[in-house]
């Protein structure tokens, strides 16, 4: 269960929760600082040390995805007009 929980589900919700996040806020730091604030937590409360590797790789891919958006979003601008 940990496997599927580390591997399938908190990528796909960070994934998720980057989009909304940035969408919502329009700031490139917000989101990735909430995420490593709240998986920091939840390493402490439900896993142990270990799990800090996994609290920055879902950091990285939520600003890998921010970035993203941003990108999209330019170029859709740029098509735009």
């Amino acid at each position: 269960m940990e496997f599927l929980l580390i591997l399938i589900i908190f990528p796909a919700l960070i994934l998720l929760l980057s989009i909304l996040g940035y969408m919502f806020t329009k700031k490139s730091y917000v989101t990735p600082a909430i995420i490593f604030v709240v998986f920091s937590f939840v390493m402490l409360i439900f896993f142990n040390e270990t799990f800090f590797i996994w609290v920055i790789a879902y950091t990285v891919l939520s600003v890998i995805m921010t970035c993203i958006i941003i990108l999209f979003q330019k170029l859709y601008s740029r098509k735009k007009h």
